[in-house]
C-alpha cells in the first residue's frame, strides 16, 4: 500500500463541505509518500504534525503580510495535479477563461515545479489575493472587493455566488433575490456553445435531442438518449469530446454511454458534464412532463362537464354545509391535493392505463436525476460531487420538477400514496439527495417562484421559447411556499397515521391489513427521511426554519401592516396546535357512556382504516380557528375548539365540543355535543342548543335536501368546517326555520346579535382565561389565540361594549334563553367583562 487517506464521514459532517475545505496542494507522481500507520501509539505523533502544519501556514501569511517572499509553506496531498493545471482544467470545463500569467506567476510555477521535484513536496507560493482571483475567474463571477487587514486578506471567507448571511447566521436563499432564469442566463453559453475540435480546430456544435425514460433505464444508470447528449462529436474530423470539458474521448460518434460501450467515460469526466446531464434530464421530463398535464386538463374538463352538478349551500337556515368559491367544501385556501380517485368504478380504463404509464415515467427521471445530483457523502464521492458545477441548483428551480413535487408533497391522500407507493419512495430518495448539496438544498428551502407559463427548461436553454412569471399585487413576482414546508406537513400527516395505526397493529395478531402494513412503512420511510434532510441542512448551517426568513422582502420597512403580520402569525400558530393525539379526561366528555359500552367492541378492518386515514389526513387540512385533539387511547373519542369568526357575534369567542365515531362510522355519522353553553344556561344559536344539542342535516339531527345529509363519503372534517361557517355566522337569528330571508339591519337581529356577544365575552373568551385551564389540553390553544390577538379582541370587546352597556355589568341567572331576541335574566352579581378580561390576560401571560 503506497499510503492511506482519511475514510469519508458516513453522515453529513463539515469534513464533507467543500465550502470548508482549503485549497488542493498536491505532490508530483514520482513523490515519495509518507505513511502515517492508523495506530493509538502514534496518536501524539500525528498531532504533533497537525498542530506544526498550522503553525507553519500561520507563519507564512505573516510572512507574505511583511514583504517576505523568501520564505514558502510545505505542505503535503495526496493529489497528482497541481493548482495552476487544476485551474485551467476548471476553466474549460465550466466554460470560463483562466486568468492570464503574469511572468511573475509563470516564474513562480517554474519554482514550484523544481522545488516539488527535489524535494519530493509541493511548495504553496500562491498568495490569498491571486488565488481569490483564481476561484472568481473559475466560477465564472466578478472579482470580489477584498479588504486588506493587516496586508492579509481573508479569502477563506469570500465564497463566490453566494448570499451574505443573514442576521441568524445562515446564507440567505440566492433564489430569492433574483429568480432562476436570471441566475442561468450567465451559463446559457456554457449549455448551447459552439467550440473548438481538439483535434482539427473545426467548429463542433452542441447536440441537442430529446431524452426519453424508457422501460430499459436500469436504476442508476443513464439513458442512452441522455448519455449521446454528453459526447459533441466533430463532423470534420469524427473527434469524440466530452461535452463539459471538450477532452476529447475514444468513443466512437455514435456513443451513447455505457449501455453498449462499456469504456464510456463521459458521464464521469467532470463537473461540467454532470449539469449538462442535470439540464438534458430536467428538458427532457419538462416536455414530457407539460404534455402530461395538457393532456390531463382536457381529460378533466370532459369530464367535469359529463359531470357538473350544483352544490351550492342553502345559506342560512341550519342546513348543509358551505362551499367556497371553487367548489370545495372545506380545505384551505389554495386547496391540498385530493388524490387522483384511481381505480374507481366506471373510471375509464385506458385513462388509468395513461395515468398509470404516466407514473412510471415519473418514476425513471426521479432515479435518473438522483442518480446524477451531487452526493458529497457518498463511500465513492468524485470532485463534481465535492465540487458542482454552480448553475444547478437554478436549474432544479427553473425546470417543472418543483411544480411535480410540490403537487406529490400536497397530496393528502393516503390510499393515493399506497397506490402511487414507486413514485413516492422515487421522490424520497430525490428529496434527501437535494438536501445533501448546499446549491440543491436551496430549491427545497427556499421561496419558489411561481410560474405563469413556461415552455419547458430545453426551449428556453436554446432561445425557443419563454418562460414568465406569476405577478403579485405589487407588481412583483408571486412566491410560493417553499417546498419543504409542504414536506413538513406532509411528516405531521405521516405522524398522525401512525399514531393511530399503533393500536391496529399491536392488537392484530397477524399484523394487520395488507394496506394499513404499506401506509405504516411508508409513514415511516417518510418521517426518516425527514430526519435524514434535518441532520444534513443542519451541517450545510440551513436550518428547516430558515425558509421564513427567505421571503422576498417586498413587505419590510415602513410601510409593513402590523394586522397582517399578526393574521401571519396568527395563522402559523393554527396550523402549528391544529391537530394533537392527548389523554382525554372521560370525566370530562360527554359520551363516556359510549365508550364504556364500545370498550369491547371493534370495527370492521375498513371503517378502522378509514378512520384513521380520515384523521390522518385532518392533520394538515385543519382551516385556521379549528382545533382537533384526538384520544391517544381511543381515536374515536375526539375533542374540538372552533374560534368564533371575525364579523359575527362569537367573534374572537372559543367553543368546545365533544365529539364521539360510532363503530358504523362512516355509513353514520359522528355525534357532536356543545359544551360552551355558561354550564346549560346560554343557547349561543338556533342550531346549538343550551343542552348541547348541535342541529345541522350533516349530522341527521335536522332535515335536509338530499345532498346535504350524511352519506359514507362524508366526513368530520365537513361538519368542523359547516359549524363555522353555517352556524356562527353573522345573522344567525334567521338560522330558525321561518323567520324569513336575512336582514342584517333588522332590529331584532341586531338585539339578538347583542346578547349574544356579550354571553360569548363572559363564557367563550372570560371562561378560559381561568388558572383552571392552565394544565388542560387546551392550554397551548387558549394561549396563542388571545395572546397573538388580544389587541383586536380587546378592541371587539370595547366596540360592543359601546352599543350593549350591560357588557360593563354582566350578570347571570341559574337560567338564562336568549329568545326573540330578549334575554331573561334575573339579579345576579355584575362583572365588568372588560376589566375580567385585562385581568385574565395578565393570568394567561404567567402560564
Amino acid at each position: 500500500m503506497a499510503g492511506t487517506s482519511a475514510k469519508r464521514p458516513s453522515s453529513p459532517s463539515k469534513a464533507g463541505n467543500p465550502k470548508g475545505c482549503k485549497r488542493a496542494r498536491v505532490l508530483p507522481q514520482d513523490a515519495e509518500i509518507v505513511e502515517i500507520e492508523e495506530d493509538e501509539d502514534d496518536l501524539e505523533a500525528v498531532l504533533a504534525l497537525i498542530k506544526e502544519s498550522e503553525e507553519n501556514e500561520k507563519r507564512a501569511k505573516l510572512q507574505k503580510s511583511q514583504g517576505n517572499t523568501s520564505t514558502e509553506v510545505i505542505d503535503i496531498d495526496d493529489d497528482s495535479e497541481d493548482d495552476a493545471a487544476m485551474a485551467r482544467r476548471l476553466a474549460v470545463e465550466w466554460g470560463t477563461e483562466p486568468e492570464p500569467l503574469t511572468k511573475e506567476s509563470e516564474e513562480n510555477e517554474k519554482r514550484q515545479k523544481s522545488q516539488g521535484s527535489a524535494s519530493g513536496e509541493v511548495i504553496d507560493i500562491e498568495d490569498d489575493a491571486a488565488m481569490a482571483r483564481r476561484l472568481a475567474a473559475e466560477w465564472g463571477t466578478e472579482e470580489p472587493d477584498l479588504e486588506l487587514d493587516g496586508g492579509i486578506v481573508d479569502v477563506d471567507a469570500w465564497e463566490p455566488s453566494v448570499e451574505p448571511a443573514n442576521a441568524n447566521g445562515t446564507k440567505a436563499a440566492h433564489a430569492n433575490s433574483i429568480p432562476p432564469d436570471e441566475e442561468l442566463a450567465q451559463f446559457r453559453s456554457f449549455f448551447n456553445a459552439t467550440r473548438s475540435c481538439a483535434n482539427c480546430g473545426k467548429p463542433v456544435k452542441s447536440p441537442r435531442g430529446f431524452v426519453m425514460f424508457s422501460a430499459a433505464t436500469t436504476a442508476g444508470a443513464f439513458p442512452p438518449s441522455l448519455a449521446r447528449l454528453l459526447h459533441a462529436s466533430c463532423d470534420s474530423c469524427g473527434t469524440n469530446h466530452c461535452r463539459g470539458c471538450f477532452t476529447p474521448l475514444e468513443c466512437p460518434n455514435s456513443c451513447t454511454g455505457t449501455a453498449k460501450n462499456a469504456k464510456c467515460t463521459v458521464t464521469s469526466c467532470c463537473a461540467g458534464v454532470r449539469a449538462l446531464a442535470i439540464f438534458e434530464c430536467l428538458g427532457g421530463f419538462d416536455r414530457q412532463f407539460l404534455g402530461e398535464r395538457a393532456t390531463s386538463d382536457s381529460r378533466a374538463l370532459a369530464l367535469s362537464q359529463q359531470m357538473h352538478k350544483s352544490s351550492n349551500s342553502v345559506g342560512p337556515g341550519g342546513t348543509g354545509y358551505g362551499t367556497d368559491s371553487r367548489g370545495g367544501g372545506y380545505g384551505r385556501g389554495g386547496g391540498r391535493g385530493r388524490g387522483r380517485g384511481r381505480g374507481g368504478k366506471g373510471k375509464n380504463a385506458r385513462t388509468a392505463e395513461l395515468i398509470s404509464h404516466w407514473d412510471e415515467i415519473v418514476v425513471r427521471a426521479l432515479n435518473t436525476l438522483t442518480s446524477i445530483l451531487p452526493s458529497p457523502y457518498a463511500d465513492a464521492a468524485q470532485v463534481y460531487d465535492m465540487l458542482p458545477h454552480p448553475s444547478i441548483g437554478h436549474l432544479l428551480s427553473l425546470s417543472q420538477l418543483p411544480v411535480l413535487l410540490a403537487s406529490l408533497l400536497r397530496n393528502d391522500s393516503i390510499t393515493d400514496w399506497i397506490t402511487r407507493s414507486e413514485v413516492y419512495y422515487a421522490m424520497i430518495a430525490l428529496l434527501r439527495r437535494m438536501a445533501d448539496c448546499e446549491l440543491t438544498v436551496e430549491v427545497l428551502i427556499a421561496h419558489r417562484f411561481c410560474v405563469e407559463r413556461s415552455s419547458g427548461l430545453e426551449e428556453w436553454m436554446w432561445e425557443d421559447g419563454e418562460i414568465t412569471w406569476e405577478k403579485d399585487k405589487h407588481g412583483g413576482i408571486e412566491l410560493g411556499p417553499p417546498l419543504y414546508d409542504h414536506f413538513k406537513k406532509l411528516t405531521k400527516q405521516c405522524e398522525a397515521f401512525l399514531a393511530g395505526a399503533q393500536h391496529i397493529m399491536e392488537e392484530d395478531e397477524d399484523g394487520g391489513e395488507d394496506e394499513t402494513i404499506k401506509a405504516v412503512s411508508l409513514c415511516g420511510d417518510i418521517i426518516a427521511a425527514r430526519d435524514d434532510m434535518e441532520r444534513a441542512m443542519s451541517v450545510l448551517g440551513r436550518e428547516s426554519g430558515d425558509s421564513s426568513s427567505t421571503a422576498k422582502g417586498k413587505d419590510k420597512g415602513k410601510n409593513r401592516d402590523p394586522a397582517v403580520d399578526m393574521e401571519k402569525s396568527y395563522s402559523q400558530a393554527c396550523e402549528n396546535l391544529s391537530f394533537k393525539h392527548v389523554e382525554i379526561d372521560y370525566a370530562q366528555y360527554n359520551y363516556f357512556r359510549e365508550l364504556e359500552h364500545t370498550e369491547f367492541s371493534t370495527r370492521t378492518p375498513k371503517n378502522r382504516l378509514h378512520l384513521i386515514k380520515e384523521l390522518a389526513t385532518m392533520a394538515t387540512s385543519l382551516p385556521p380557528g379549528i382545533w382537533v385533539r384526538v384520544d391517544e387511547v381511543r381515536n374515536d373519542a375526539i375533542k374540538v375548539m372552533i374560534a368564533g369568526p371575525e364579523g359575527t357575534p362569537y367573534s374572537g369567542g372559543l367553543f368546545e365540543f365533544d365529539c364521539f365515531m360510532p363503530l358504523t362510522y362512516p355509513e353514520t355519522p359522528p355525534l357532536m355535543h356543545l359544551r360552551t353553553t355558561g354550564g346549560g344556561a346560554v343557547r349561543f344559536n338556533p342550531n346549538l342548543y343550551s343542552n348541547g344539542k348541535v342541529c345541522l342535516s350533516l349530522l341527521g339531527t335536522w332535515p335536509g335536501r338530499p345532498e346535504e345529509q350524511w352519506s359514507s363519503s362524508s366526513t368530520l372534517l365537513q361538519v368542523l368546517v359547516s359549524i363555522q361557517s353555517m352556524i356562527l355566522i353573522d345573522v344567525p337569528y334567521y338560522n330558525e326555520p321561518g323567520r324569513g330571508k336575512a336582514n342584517p339591519k333588522a332590529q331584532v337581529s341586531i338585539n339578538y346579535n347583542c346578547e349574544l356577544s356579550r354571553h360569548t365575552c363572559r363564557w367563550a373568551m372570560i371562561e378560559w382565561l381561568h388558572d383552571a385551564h392552565k394544565n388542560g389540553i387546551w392550554k397551548d390553544v387558549i394561549a396563542s389565540h388571545f395572546t397573538i390577538r388580544k389587541d383586536k379582541i380587546r378592541a371587539k370587546i370595547l366596540e360592543w361594549a359601546a352599543k350593549d352597556r350591560n357588557i360593563r355589568s354582566y350578570s347571570k341567572s341559574e337560567r338564562s334563553e336568549i329568545v326573540e331576541g330578549l334575554n331573561h335574566a334575573a339579579g345576579a352579581k355584575s362583572l365588568d367583562l372588560v376589566a375580567e378580561f385585562d385581568a385574565g390576560i395578565a393570568r394567561v401571560g404567567r402560564w
